[in-house]
């Protein structure tokens, strides 16, 4: 309901669910070549096409959905894409999976370990073609030519017609699929406009109308049914790039933070058609192909009515897994100085003085934070106390947006005992030289006190900027409604000393 109301009046039509035993659905005929306007329509009720696209990408990290915030607020996650996979190839559908690239969101140990598991998750789901993103890059070419050209010519699943690691035989630049009776074929580009660092010196970048001449080339004497191109950057460069190389049967564009659309756009003056992937991996896109039909068009969000499925939930206990072998100091992550200069030292020293604010806190979800991630509720198979995209908020020490711990800040579960939950420290700054202040006979000045006690204060109206830090869009997307804030200060709510 929250979703419907954000739409434009001339979308209303467009939702629909389809009851409680179906995935949620919004989805319109490809209304242009079907006619009939914009009605509704659900792909359960297509005539089974003989071959069906299922387009994602940008998943920007995103392999499965924090569950901060409850599943049941938030889409996306590999394991919700296989179930959803699962169930189409059962009602006896041929697909054929397409991922427009993107899939981390950093770069690092940690990036490098969810990029290898994310291929992973792609290959056990059969996809037929996979794109780069501005982030997949930016990781060492060796970890790309490892999945661009694995030992199996058969898990090489990796397209792209103008990223070159290393030499061309490594990088196929287009490549043509033969299912259903149809024979579909895809390349993929990256838009240089897209990319925050400059690429490595063992990768090139060709020009991006150059290379989609030569990839569609190559790709009409393989005499194709349908013909897609996947672009990674901004929308308006996608379509200039297709007037100028005419000939793509659809473009599939990544890189936006806006939702999928409701139908398959015409780009002005080309017969191409383009559908959005949307973010974070939130949606599938269904392409329905038949031989002397139009194409039909669905999105679906990836809601918690897809379950997961258990082969993608012990892909995730793997990853978890290997990050708690390889632990933080492998993972690149060594304690850095507070800018403050100062050291924490835990809630519990705070609650000496502050005895009725510790008790706010002690019965409140900060305090059982670190407790969420070793015993999660929901999806507990799996703990998550060794990853530090989850540590950093759920523990105290710890930078929340850059993931990396503090001098004296959280370290391990059982020596770090005392920095467990969102402690204290993590709003109002290490307290180490203030509780030391604060003990008798500590021969500290009454003016070097005040100085202390000052520092530690956190003022009300500047309290929701640094609650954001760790309550933000990703994680806690209500916490930015209007008035949000006051109804969570509310359950917190404490000022200074009894």
């Amino acid at each position: 309901a929250a979703e419907r109301l954000s739409l434009p009046a001339e979308a209303d039509a467009a939702f629909q669910l389809t009851g409680p035993d179906s995935p949620i659905i919004d989805t319109l005929i490809d209304a242009e070549t079907v006619g009939g306007g914009q009605e509704p329509e659900d792909y359960n009720s297509w005539p089974e096409p003989s071959l069906t696209l299922f387009v994602t990408g940008q998943q920007h990290g995103y392999i499965e959905p924090c569950g901060c915030t409850g599943l049941e607020n938030q889409k996306g996650g590999v394991a919700r894409r296989m179930t959803f996979l699962n169930q189409l190839r059962e009602k006896g559908w041929e697909m054929a999976p397409i991922d427009a690239g993107n899939l981390v969101r950093r770069y690092g140990r940690q990036a490098e370990i969810k990029f290898h598991r994310s291929l992973e998750a792609l290959r056990e789901m059969d996809y037929v073609s996979v794109g780069l993103g501005p982030d997949d890059v930016r990781l060492s070419v060796n970890d790309l030519i490892q999945e661009a050209s694995p030992g199996d010519s058969e898990e090489a699943i990796y397209v792209s017609a103008n990223v070159i690691p290393f030499d061309r035989s490594l990088m196929p630049a287009h490549r043509v699929v033969r299912k259903g009776g149809m024979t579909l074929a895809v390349t993929t580009l990256l838009d240089p406009d897209s990319l925050e660092t400059k690429l490595s010196a063992d990768i090139q970048m060709t020009d991006l109308v150059d290379s989609a001449k030569e990839a569609l080339a190559s790709i009409q004497k393989e005499n194709p049914d349908y013909t897609v191109l996947t672009f990674y950057g901004k929308e308006e460069n996608a379509q200039e790039l297709v007037r100028a190389v005419p000939g793509f049967d659809l473009v599939v564009i990544a890189g936006g933070y806006g939702e999928p659309t409701y139908q398959p756009q015409l780009i002005e003056g080309t017969e191409t058609k383009a559908i959005l992937t949307g973010d974070k991996g939130m949606y599938a896109g269904l392409v329905g192909l038949y031989p002397d039909a139009p194409i039909r068009y669905a999105r679906v969000p990836l809601t918690h009515e897809f379950e997961d499925s258990q082969e993608m939930r012990d892909l995730m206990k793997d990853y978890q897994f290997q990050l708690r072998d390889v632990g933080f100091e492998g993972l690149g992550l060594k304690p850095i100085q507070h800018p403050s200069g100062d050291k924490f030292v835990g809630a519990e020293a705070c609650g000496k003085c502050h005895t009725t604010a510790f008790d706010i806190w002690e019965s409140s979800a900060h305090f059982e934070a670190t407790e969420h991630l070793v015993n999660p509720g929901e999806r507990g198979d799996v703990s998550r106390h060794f990853d530090p995209e989850c540590i950093s908020c759920h523990v105290t020490g710890w930078n929340p947006q850059g993931y990396y711990p503090y001098v004296s800040g959280y370290l391990e579960l059982e020596a770090s005992s005392h920095l467990h939950g969102n402690g204290c420290e993590n709003c109002h700054g290490p307290g180490a030289a203030h509780t030391k202040a604060e003990e008798a006979d500590s021969g500290v000045s009454d003016e070097e006190k005040t100085r202390l006690r000052e520092a530690m204060k956190l003022p009300l109206d500047e309290a929701r900027e640094s609650c954001m830090k760790c309550h933000d869009l990703d994680n806690s997307p209500d916490f930015h409604a209007d008035g949000a804030f006051n109804d969570y200060w509310a359950e917190i709510e404490h000022y200074g000393l009894d």
